[in-house]
């Protein structure tokens, strides 16, 4: 049925695998052959080369060979350093099954560099460890880059990276041996059951056919949907009593209402919800014998009663007459896309990052100063929200920076005043760069400093949301008579900072473009001045907020959002910015053309009245340019 004419309402297209799902009351391990039921549907797409999804309840993120390999890796450092014949079982045995282009010297180089920093030596000093970089390491060694998966494979690798980043927030500070330990009990046991591999993100989804329980697609429909394993003692399951781990004394209320067991009533609510998530075919299927099974299956009772519908067909399992073909095209619902900066700033970058990020959920590596940015911005926020109305003294700001001043991956000394550490100093640098701030532009104080003002800017397609920092003018009545926008950034303006990997100025006019717009529903009226300043080196730049400029920085959030909804991620690698790019271990730095969008953005309006294309164009060669620079 795949490329079957499907009348959308306003549009004819064909059937595509996001169109399909495979919906069963219960994914329980069978007994006969130890697999979870899914387990058949699932083998039987791979094998027609069908793309799968294994939503919640329909597979867990570990039944990806990919992602089992991953953890399998991990595990390998576990009580110490493996050594090369260790590293070459697991290779030959696991790896190369789940990664067939992976280098095994690459591997042994990761697991040695690794396996010293869990296991140090005796009188080696403890070093902290950041797990989401041995994630990037180990993909690197697999050649990830060189494989062709499918998006399903991808997203469930980046649950993966999800997984370690909710272990560097529980563990902050990660170091050898216990710590890297703990972080492997949560993966085998607490993360096995505690991640759900779907996305209810329609534009999320990977173009695939659902496999889930019937219970996680509640609300959802499809095209075309087959309920399987409609037999009895499976669909309907047979009577069951409360078997959970906490006492029935305490679930009684619960259990009253007929939640945790299985009841006739609930069997039939629930089966009368699988048949209705097809919204034009329905196919009801059962088997006579699960795998590895030896007694014969009776039909279910409710597959018996359908059969004597007027709509089915008189050879189950036949196609209907008058089918038709048409172009496959997935289906996109016609809500405008709600979208903000920080998304469309990785899609002009380079739509490939945006995949990484945003469509495979892959988290950047946790760098030691990762937070002191946000943490110094804070800061002076509070400044300006304490003093209203005269300028804080030197030991004002330093109370204030104690008061709100924080690093999460950066343990502080146990002796701050005689033996300082990189907490204190990146404290003490938090209190001069304040102070330099309220020293040169105490004229800011004169104005109230209105903060997290939410906005939502309507775009064709699109609606960008966010927050934003205004600056506003107030005469004595109390009348704002004007704003600015002022966007802060620690870094220096002419040099690397440890959040931000360069200067970009099209990246920095664009945000302050938007939150100007934005000001204009904040306020009624357009904001003043628009300007960055550069808190490490006390600088501030003007960005230009004409209408022109704006006009050309909501164009550029368009045709990203156009970009995105079509699905056109292609690869704009430039040597410079793949150096600095948080996934350049997993991608294979390929120029690409945009394949289904031909437009380009208008080019954006930066300071001293320069004018460039976002990076997905300024900072991208194609491999013709390349051979020739190289001839």
């Amino acid at each position: 049925m795949l490329g079957t004419a499907y009348d959308d309402g306003d549009t004819t297209r064909g059937l595509t695998p996001a169109d399909f799902a495979v919906l069963m009351r219960s994914t329980r391990t069978n007994e006969q052959d130890g697999l979870p039921r899914h387990t058949a549907f699932t083998a039987a797409l791979e094998a027609a080369g069908i793309a799968y999804s294994l939503e919640s309840g329909g597979g867990g993120p570990f039944d990806r060979p990919q992602v089992a390999v991953l953890r399998s890796t991990f595990e390998l450092l576990r009580s110490e350093s493996p050594n090369r014949d260790t590293a070459r079982r697991h290779f030959d045995d696991n790896v190369l099954l789940a990664y067939p282009n992976a280098d095994f010297n690459a591997l042994t180089r990761v697991l040695t560099e690794w396996g010293r920093a869990v296991h140090p030596a005796a009188d080696a000093a403890r070093v902290r460890l950041y797990p989401q970089q041995l994630v990037y390491d180990l993909l690197g060694a697999f050649q990830i880059y060189q494989s062709e998966f499918d998006d399903q494979v991808w997203r469930d690798i980046g649950l993966f990276s999800k997984m370690i980043l909710d272990v560097e927030t529980v563990y902050p500070h990660i170091g050898a041996d216990y710590d890297f330990g703990s972080m492997l009990n949560f993966l085998q046991y607490p993360a096995e059951r505690g991640y759900d591999v779907s996305t209810d993100d329609v534009l999320q989804r990977p173009d695939a056919v659902t496999v889930s329980t019937v219970h996680k697609m509640k609300g959802l429909e499809f095209p075309c949907v087959f309920v399987v394993d409609a037999q009895n003692n499976r669909f309907p399951r047979s009577r069951s009593n409360y078997t959970g781990w906490l006492p029935s004394d305490v679930m009684k209320q619960a259990i009253a209402r007929g939640a945790y067991r299985s009841t006739p009533e609930e069997e039939s609510r629930l089966f009368y919800t699988a048949v209705t998530r097809a919204e034009r075919y329905l196919y009801v299927t059962g088997a006579d014998y699960l795998p590895g099974g030896k007694r014969l299956s009776r039909q279910s009772r409710y597959a018996t009663r359908l059969a004597e519908h007027e709509s089915v067909l008189d050879t189950p399992g036949d196609l209907p007459d008058g089918l038709a073909k048409a172009e496959p095209r997935r289906r996109i619902e016609s809500a405008d896309y709600p979208t903000n900066f920080s998304e469309i700033k990785y899609y002009i970058d380079c739509p490939k990052s945006y995949q990484f990020s945003r469509r495979y959920g892959f988290n950047p590596i946790v760098r030691e100063m990762f937070g002191y940015g946000k943490s110094v911005h804070t800061s002076i926020q509070k400044l300006h929200e304490r003093y209203l109305d005269a300028l804080p003294a030197k030991n004002e700001i330093e109370a204030v920076i104690s008061d709100t001043f924080h690093l999460k991956h950066v343990a502080q000394s146990g002796n701050p005043e005689s033996n300082p550490g990189p907490y204190e100093r990146a404290k003490s640098s938090a209190v001069k760069v304040a102070q330099a701030y309220v020293e040169s532009y105490g004229s800011d104080f004169e104005r109230l400093r209105s903060t997290e003002v939410a906005f939502e800017i309507p775009a064709e397609g699109c609606v960008i949301s966010g927050s934003i920092d205004l600056l506003l003018k107030e005469d004595a009545a109390g009348s704002i008579q004007g704003a600015e926008i002022i966007d802060f950034k620690t870094m220096d303006s002419g040099a690397p900072d440890e959040d931000t990997a360069v200067v970009d100025w099209t990246e920095l006019a664009l945000q302050v473009q938007l939150y100007a717009r934005a000001a204009t529903q904040v306020l009624g009226e357009n904001a003043k001045t628009g300007s960055v300043h550069f808190l490490k080196d006390n600088r501030r730049v003007d960005v230009p907020i004409t209408q022109e400029a704006l006009d050309a920085a909501i164009a550029n959030v368009e045709w990203a959002v156009q970009g995105i909804l079509a699905g056109d991620f292609p690869m704009r690698p430039l040597p410079d910015k793949c150096s600095a790019c948080d996934f350049q271990g997993i991608c294979a730095k390929t120029p690409q053309d945009f394949s289904k969008i031909t437009t380009q953005p208008p080019a954006l309006h930066l300071p001293d009245n320069r004018t460039e294309m976002a990076r997905a164009f300024s900072q991208y060669q194609p491999a013709t340019l390349r051979r020739a620079r190289r001839k």
